[in-house]
């Protein structure tokens, strides 16, 4: 329970206190519902400031951050309907979309799977604040006796495009996250069917002028995917934001060339090396999960793609990074200082998180001291979301680029 969940957790409480003050009939109930708000909405700016400053994104501020948003706005907006100020038929319709998007993050949370809240959601958030601000204020100004005067008439006739533009936003919004993650609700693609190991292509047919002679038809090897072997736990710190970083040297069965950056996108495979936890740093384990006892198959989740790769021969730049990883600083010298030359790989990837999980059956050729494997899987073939925002990424990839 960091500072940023702390404060979400303040912001409900706010709400609550909000509609009492609203169901209040003394002189400056809707003054006095302005401030609180004002501090509601100040918590919900700074929450996700720190956690993204802080690196202290959780799964469970993902979850009921944008939850302790929608309870603030529905309660602000029922109580402006009490007030005969917010039209009824649009508060509706906005909480009935609100109402669909938790029904959907509820779907998703049961598959494991968190969803985090779209750009063009916090647009939406933004009117809908910006719309019960100036109701509040016109309230306000309304109890203090200004009701008649001209800031007044000017907010009493913004008002209703206010409402309606918050109206339009609410639903488009709503419209493109269905839309974005509809992998939960319908299937994308036919029933699921075990794919054959070998695909034979056999040409067409053509009728010829002499007699044919028997003809074999050319077999060709199944299309392959690259996958990256990496522990669990490091998997699921990339796929829920706690690292974006890859730092690696080789294996034994690299070969003499070691471990190459050899691919743009890849699968990331979590192993279950059973040391992981003694080597990673204590906050590592939040991100375990739950062994099903499944020995047959792996569930990927996730895939990787590389924005900047390098090899960082400087061991002062890897420990300016310490922050950004979950490696215990021993596991990472041990890596630099592993063959010749000093140093190691750093990929920085952008990881995109599959709307439903997809299991792949164990294979022994995936197994070994090796960071690259193959598996029959496309990545084109699954629905997924990045982990962060384009702008995020951005700014998350700045930050750490400019410590090397």
């Amino acid at each position: 329970m960091n500072l940023p969940n702390q404060l979400t957790i303040g912001r409900l409480f706010l709400s609550v206190l909000f509609v009492v003050v609203m169901s209040l009939s003394w002189p400056y109930a809707a003054t006095t519902a302005l401030v609180i708000f004002l501090l509601a909405s100040f918590t919900d700016w700074i929450d996700g400031e720190l956690a993204r400053q802080y690196n202290q994104i959780t799964d469970f501020g993902k979850l009921m951050d944008p939850l302790a948003d929608k309870v603030l706005v529905s309660a602000a907006l029922i109580s402006l309907v009490e007030r005969h100020i917010a039209p009824m038929w649009m508060v509706v319709m906005i909480i009935a979309r609100e109402f669909l998007i938790t029904g959907l993050r509820i779907m998703a949370a049961q598959r494991q799977v968190i969803l985090a809240a779209e750009r063009v959601g916090k647009h939406k958030t933004v009117t809908q604040i910006v719309v019960i601000l100036v109701s509040l204020v016109f309230l306000c100004l309304q109890e203090l006796g200004q009701g008649h005067g001209k800031p007044a008439e000017i907010l009493q006739l913004l008002l209703m495009p206010f409402y309606w533009l918050t109206l339009l936003i609410t639903v488009f919004s709503g419209a493109i996250y269905f839309y974005i993650n509809r992998g939960l609700i319908l299937p994308l693609t036919g029933p699921s069917e075990e794919k054959p190991d070998v695909k034979v292509n056999a040409p067409p047919v053509k009728t010829p002028s002499t007699p044919p002679q028997a003809a074999v038809a050319p077999v060709r090897a199944p299309e392959t995917f690259p996958a990256f072997k990496e522990w669990s736990v490091i998997v699921e710190a990339l796929g829920h934001g706690g690292q974006m970083i890859i730092l690696r040297k080789g294996g034994i069965a690299e070969g003499k060339e070691g471990f190459m950056p050899k691919h743009k996108r890849f699968w990331l495979f979590p192993t279950k090396y059973h040391e992981q936890m003694a080597k990673t740093k204590p906050t590592a384990e939040k991100f375990v999960l739950a062994d099903n006892g499944n020995e047959k198959e792996v569930q990927l989740r996730y895939y990787a793609e590389v924005s900047d790769a390098r090899f960082v021969d400087s061991w002062d730049k890897i420990k300016k990074l310490d922050e950004a990883h979950l490696w215990q600083e021993a596991v990472v010298r041990e890596r630099f200082d592993y063959d010749k030359p000093p140093g190691v790989h750093l990929l920085l990837v952008r990881v995109y998180r599959l709307t439903l999980p997809l299991w792949v059956k164990l294979k022994p050729e995936y197994d070994g001291c090796k960071s690259w494997i193959e598996l029959p899987s496309d990545f084109a073939d699954e629905p997924a979301v990045p982990v962060f925002s384009n702008e995020e990424f951005a700014t998350r990839r700045s930050q750490l680029l400019a410590k090397l």
